[in-house]
């Protein structure tokens, strides 16, 4: 493989795993906010108030789904990442010097 090629392969790389150390942050602070809505959600259904209860039903979906969608994109970081590698030590010239 040529220096060019190893060069963008390992620009690419490098932009995976600082786009899947992002994600991580994004997955985590995601996850905690759907828990702390449906925290939420349990103290208005106690409390009785419909419109509330609603309005907080209502954000526990939204943060939810937005909690689904990042883990859907870590995912695919993470693949796009193993195929990276995988091409970068199918390379002869890479391979050998290692």
């Amino acid at each position: 493989m040529s220096q060019e090629i190893e060069t963008t392969l390992r620009k690419a790389l490098d932009a995976a795993d600082q786009r899947r150390r992002r994600l991580t942050w994004l997955l985590a602070i995601a996850g905690l906010t759907v828990a702390w809505e449906f925290y939420r959600l349990a103290q208005t259904a106690h409390a009785g108030d419909v419109a509330q209860m609603i309005v907080n039903a209502v954000m526990v979906l939204f943060f939810s789904i937005l909690w689904v969608a990042v883990l859907l994109v870590f995912q695919l970081t993470i693949a796009t990442r193993r195929i990276l590698r995988a091409i970068e030590l199918a390379s002869p010239s890479t391979g050998s010097s290692r």
